[in-house]
């Protein structure tokens, strides 16, 4: 068996299980993201005793109030983990993480991904947070997204100030929207998503996102 990640063979233990499950990742390859398991409660930010985050607490003043269930951490291993999916259209990693999307998944819930602008889209082939989407539940297209500028190089006040890009095309019949994207910078992303389905009448908005970026670590930016 090859590693769905780093591609190099290795054994896989037999089991009933073994014959139901084609994409496999090697074990350091599968410990390779840290997972975020206890800290702010609104966003995953790691925090002493799960007290809420700067971040939150500045857009709760704002009062913009959004639970975003994060997965990993944005460390070293996670933004070259996203490079390579994001970037270097290897889809093939989603894979990987499955499993732990589909844990993510609520009852009468539908998945909305944080769309990209028809350029953007054009330009990459494909929407990253729609394929993580798929994985956890029924999707649907609710949101658009005008062009803006890339956010890559923003500090933080100018991504909290930008423009509100996105729009509904049409609410869906279920009281319960969670957002998917991939990762979590400021949360500017999804709090302007959440507002603007909140604005057309959502009744529920939570949100699902790969990645938390840790405030004092100097990663790649995405």
């Amino acid at each position: 068996m090859n590693c769905l990640v780093c591609r190099k063979p290795f054994a896989v233990p037999w089991s009933p299980a073994t014959l139901l499950k084609r994409d496999w990742a090697c074990p350091d390859c599968d410990k390779m993201l840290t997972p975020l398991n206890e800290g702010c409660p609104r966003c995953g930010h790691p925090t002493v005793d799960g007290a809420t985050c700067g971040d939150c607490v500045r857009w709760l003043a704002l009062g913009l109030d959004l639970t975003v269930h994060s997965l990993y951490a944005y460390d070293e291993a996670g933004a070259n983990w996203l490079h390579r999916y994001k970037f270097g259209g290897d889809v093939v990693l989603a894979r990987q993480l499955r499993d732990v999307l589909r844990a993510t998944r609520e009852r009468g819930a539908v998945y909305v991904p944080i769309p990209l602008s028809e350029e953007r889209l054009r330009s990459r082939r494909f929407n990253q947070a729609e394929l993580l989407a798929r994985m956890i539940g029924p999707t649907e297209q609710v949101l658009v997204k005008a062009e803006v500028s890339s956010q890559r190089q923003l500090g933080k006040e100018e991504r909290r100030h930008r423009t509100n890009p996105f729009a509904v095309q049409q609410l869906p019949r279920c009281g319960k929207i969670v957002l998917v994207d991939d990762v979590y910078t400021t949360g500017t992303t999804l709090h302007q998503a959440a507002l603007t389905l909140r604005r057309a009448g959502a009744e529920q908005v939570s949100a699902v996102c790969l990645f938390r970026t840790l405030n004092k670590s100097k990663m790649r930016p995405i």
